[in-house]
């Protein structure tokens, strides 16, 4: 799939919402938190990003849709324009959704990629334990799927035709950003396409260096005097003469 100036447009301020509220965010909380330990700051830093999420990229053709899990609330961004819905969390995250074989509801990213992506195909396909024993496949139906669709959306999914379904997944390890990438995945949690956005994030430092013109030397004040040999005193009637240090304009005038 290519994508355009205004997708790229979008993930960068996603990715400048996750980057603040994993790095920045979270620097000030620590700062400020008058307590012992930080049990709570993986749920601080999603809650930092998903309020970042709706002040730096929600716009008239951008929507942030909150919804609910059990005691948990989650976070979509909804690209109307480009038709795509974007979800954030960590990579290892990601990785443990994949994992978990045994879940008695669909994982909300489960659903969205068995709907909005059904008919995604990755070209590389990751074995399973499934392909060897059908006993370990999800046990979710498409039906299973529609209704936790909408649960979620509030809306069918004949609403969100032609959308495709992103996680922007990340990696922060002591304050630094090490990885935001958007994926985009097929049922199976295969990769279909993935756009890093770590180096959009960087600063054009190119931009930032200014060339100044190069200014003319002041000329040195002793550049402009010369030294003139004084007359030996034993070749002379007058009286010995010092040394002159006289300015070169000077000199000129004189010898000319």
């Amino acid at each position: 799939m290519t994508l355009n100036e205004n997708v790229m447009t979008t993930m960068t301020m996603i990715g400048k919402a996750i980057e603040k509220g994993a790095v920045e965010d979270i620097k000030s909380y620590l700062q400020t938190c008058d307590t012992i330990t930080t049990n709570g700051m993986p749920g601080v830093r999603a809650d930092k990003i998903n309020t970042n999420l709706s002040k730096m990229v929600a716009s008239e053709n951008i929507e942030i849709k909150l919804f609910k899990r059990s005691s948990w609330k989650g976070v979509l961004v909804v690209d109307k324009g480009n038709k795509m819905l974007f979800s954030v969390c960590t990579q290892n995250t990601l990785e443990r959704i994949v994992k978990n074989k045994n879940r008695k509801s669909p994982h909300y990213a489960q659903t969205m990629v068995n709907t909005v992506n059904k008919d995604e195909k990755a070209e590389i396909k990751q074995m399973s334990i499934s392909d060897f024993n059908p006993l370990f496949a999800v046990e979710f139906t498409d039906d299973d799927f529609e209704k936790d669709f909408f649960s979620i959306m509030e809306e069918a999914i004949n609403e969100f035709e032609d959308y495709r379904f992103w996680v922007v997944s990340y990696e922060v390890e002591h304050f630094v950003m090490k990885s935001i990438s958007a994926i985009l995945m097929d049922r199976d949690f295969d990769k279909v396409q993935e756009v890093s956005i770590l180096e959009t994030l960087k600063p054009n430092f190119g931009d930032l260096t200014v060339v100044e013109p190069k200014q003319e030397k002041k000329k040195d004040v002793r550049s402009l005097l010369s030294v003139k040999a004084g007359i030996s005193s034993s070749k002379s009637t007058e009286p010995e003469r010092h040394t002159e240090i006289l300015p070169k304009s000077v000199e000129e005038n004189k010898e000319a």
